[in-house]
C-alpha cells in the first residue's frame, strides 16, 4: 500500500499566527479553554478535568502517531493527567468521561492514587462518553522515577515531552515510546482489532498543557 503521511502541523497553520484566537483549526473544543497559541494547540484551565478537543482524522492498518507536549500549569496541587484518543467513532462535543468508541492512551501524576512521586503510562477503553475503564492495572507500566529524577516541577515549563505511538489497527497491538529512554517502548494489547477510526483527541486533566509538531503517518 502506498505510504501516506498526513501532517497535520500544516493543518493547524490555517489559525491565525499571532496572540490568541478563537480558531482552532481542524481541531474542535469538547470542554476546556482551547486556544490557538502560535502554532500549538493549548488547553489553558488547571480546573478542567475532563478537557479535550478533538478532529478528523481517518485512522486504519499500522498507524504512527508523533507530537508533543508542553507543560503551562497546574502541577502544584500533586494530581494530572494527559493523553490521547484514538480510533473515535463518533466524538463527544460536550464534557464527557469516555469518547464515543475509543481508546485512552493516557500519562497520569497521582503521586495520592499510586504512593510516591511517579508517573504512569495508562490504557482506557471508552465504549462511550459516559463509560470507559482501564485494560490493565493502574501502575503496570510505571515510568522509573530514576528517568526524569532530574526534572524539577518548579521548572516543568522547560520541558517539552515528546510522545511517539504505534498503532496495528488489525491487531490491536500498541508500541507507547517511553520519552526517558531512546527507542524503549511499552507494548501491550487492547484486546483486538479496531474498527472505528474516523477521529483523534488530544486531553487534560487538571492540567494546562499544549500540544504541536503533530505528524501522523500510515505506515502501512
Amino acid at each position: 500500500m502506498k505510504r501516506v503521511t498526513l501532517f497535520i502541523c500544516l493543518l493547524l497553520l490555517m489559525a491565525p499566527l499571532f496572540g490568541f484566537s478563537q480558531d482552532l483549526g481542524p481541531w474542535k473544543a469538547a470542554y476546556g479553554n482551547w486556544k490557538m497559541v502560535g502554532e500549538r494547540l493549548s488547553q489553558f484551565s488547571t480546573k478542567a478535568g475532563m478537557a479535550q478537543a478533538y478532529m478528523y482524522l481517518p485512522q486504519s492498518g499500522l498507524m504512527q502517531y508523533e507530537f508533543d507536549i508542553k507543560y503551562l500549569d497546574g502541577c502544584q496541587d500533586a494530581y494530572a493527567g494527559v493523553g490521547v484518543h484514538v480510533g473515535i467513532d463518533k466524538p463527544h462535543s460536550r464534557k464527557s468521561w469516555g469518547n464515543g468508541k475509543s481508546f485512552l492512551l493516557w500519562l497520569t501524576y497521582d503521586p495520592a492514587a499510586y504512593g510516591g512521586w511517579g508517573v504512569y503510562a495508562q490504557a482506557y477503553k471508552s465504549i462511550k462518553h459516559s463509560i470507559m475503564d482501564m485494560i490493565h492495572r493502574g501502575d503496570a507500566y510505571a515510568i522509573p522515577a530514576g528517568y526524569y529524577k532530574d526534572i524539577q516541577l518548579s521548572k516543568l515549563d522547560w520541558y517539552i515531552l515528546p510522545v511517539k505511538i504505534i498503532i496495528d489497527y488489525n491487531t490491536g497491538w500498541v508500541k507507547v515510546y517511553d520519552p526517558t529512554r531512546a527507542n524503549y517502548y511499552y507494548k501491550f494489547s487492547l484486546g483486538g482489532p479496531i474498527r472505528n477510526g474516523a477521529y483523534l483527541s488530544v486531553r487534560t486533566n487538571s492540567l494546562a498543557a499544549s500540544f504541536g509538531n503533530f505528524k501522523v503517518k500510515k505506515l502501512r
